[in-house]
């Protein structure tokens, strides 16, 4: 049986999860290690997916992205469980899942 995601994840607790797990590919700042890993912050689309699409992405590691090659390969999927990536996308949706407007601060 699928994990019902329930949008209601701890994005305070996914925080702490991406910076242990992913922040070495993706960076901190969600900007992604040049071909390495995907750009959150400039690709801020990726967010928009349904729970279950970007859950089977990060827990397989097959994301195509026309034009782009990723080198780091396979997120560490053993390592979250179904509460873990409730909490991951919570954080990643708050942190990256809207396009940054500069307004020349």
């Amino acid at each position: 049986m699928a994990h019902a995601f329930s949008g209601m994840g701890n994005p305070e607790r996914g925080r702490m999860l991406f910076n242990q797990r992913c922040a070495v590919c993706h960076g901190e700042d969600g900007r992604g290690r040049e071909g390495m890993a995907a750009d959150f912050v400039g690709e801020w689309h990726r967010l928009t997916k349904p729970d279950q699409e970007l859950s089977r992405n990060i827990r397989s590691g097959a994301v195509r992205t026309p034009g782009k090659l990723y080198s780091a390969g396979q997120c560490p999927p053993q390592m979250l469980d179904d509460r873990d990536m409730d909490d991951l996308l919570s954080h990643l949706r708050n942190a990256f899942g809207s396009p940054r407007l500069d307004f020349g601060r």
